[in-house]
């Protein structure tokens, strides 16, 4: 049995291998501000992005140079209204950093995020898009505008959210949150409202997950269906660590815990076992070379831990308690 003392042998990968959080820092090629699926080969068109624990739908039809489901962007326009900015959001940036993720609604279906392994969901940072936030703030030649006492609902407006919570199966578990990216039915016209900034729900009660499911609805809807942009965009969608599922470590076993200091790690050769704080910071990587690994973590404060262990693409977490 070899002893790995991190401290001194560690090896740190990168931001996006080991990052569990979406936080859609992904590269951009040239001079795009936005990935919307235009690197696609595939003759369906139907493709995917991966950021941290997550997988993203999207479908990219080349023909017409048209997607749907999931893109992200790093575009800061947020003045210029119309489709031509679809990948603006109505803050001009990123909830913490540069970019973001856009969803403009499938008919299709594709509108889903998977997770690498089942998950408890802390939340995420939704806002609008400058298209769809202008759309809804002054009308335009499709939707019109929310407020607007003459219009069907009576000015009555509202834009909601509802995210449905995926099984193994990918079927909906029957758990959702419903956000409203804008309302305008209160008696009190004061109260009305379109997000125009970066708003966090909580999606801790959708339990452990597999994927999530996006819908949007609309009160403006026409003869082909919703006239309010289909589009909204999110950041930093987060894993609750706290609530990491013990049981997926199927095929590892990590042992004594709680630990004192000293971890033994069965795992296949050539993994990665990887250390995360509370907060999902990476503190320290390895990689392994036989079959039980020994981690020392006394230098590490008391408290809890996450240790990942990633082979052939497969991750594992197992919550560790150092005492």
């Amino acid at each position: 049995m070899k002893r790995i003392l991190l401290f001194a042998t560690a090896l740190v990968l990168g931001a996006n291998t080991m990052a569990q959080n979406a936080d859609f820092e992904l590269p951009l090629s040239g001079s795009d501000t936005a990935w919307f699926g235009q690197t696609t080969t595939n003759a369906s068109g139907d493709t995917t992005f991966t950021n941290g624990y997550f997988t993203f739908e999207n479908n990219y039809n080349s023909g017409w140079g048209s997607w749907s489901g999931w893109a992200y962007s790093n575009d800061t326009d947020a003045s210029t209204s119309g489709y031509a900015n679809q990948f603006g959001n109505i803050t001009g940036s990123g909830e913490s950093s540069t970019q973001f993720g856009v969803f403009f609604q499938s008919f299709t279906g594709k509108n889903r995020i998977f997770t690498n392994t089942p998950v408890n969901l802390s939340g995420a940072y939704f806002t609008n898009t400058t298209y769809a936030y202008f759309s809804m703030l002054n009308g335009d030649s499709f939707a019109t505008q929310f407020g607007d006492t003459s219009n069907a609902s009576g000015g009555a407006d509202w834009f909601l959210l509802t995210i449905y919570a995926l099984d193994s199966d990918t079927l909906h578990t029957g758990d959702s949150v419903n956000f409203y990216l804008a309302d305008y039915r209160f008696t009190d016209n004061t109260q009305d409202y379109i997000i125009n900034t970066w708003e966090w729900v909580d999606l801790s009660s959708l339990g452990t997950v597999s994927g999530l499911d996006f819908k949007l609805t609309s009160s403006d809807v026409g003869q082909f269906g919703m006239n309010t942009p289909a589009y909204f965009a999110m950041d930093n969608l987060t894993i609750d660590f706290a609530n990491i599922n013990d049981n997926n470590f199927s095929t590892q076993s990590i042992y004594p815990n709680p630990t004192t200091g000293i971890l033994s790690v069965n795992t296949n050769e050539n993994s990665t076992i990887s250390i995360f704080n509370i907060n999902g910071q990476l503190i320290r990587s390895v990689k392994t070379q036989n079959s039980t690994t020994t981690l020392d973590l006394s230098d590490l404060d008391n408290g809890i831990y996450f240790i990942q262990v990633e082979n052939k693409g497969v991750i594992t977490t197992q919550k560790v308690v150092k005492q």
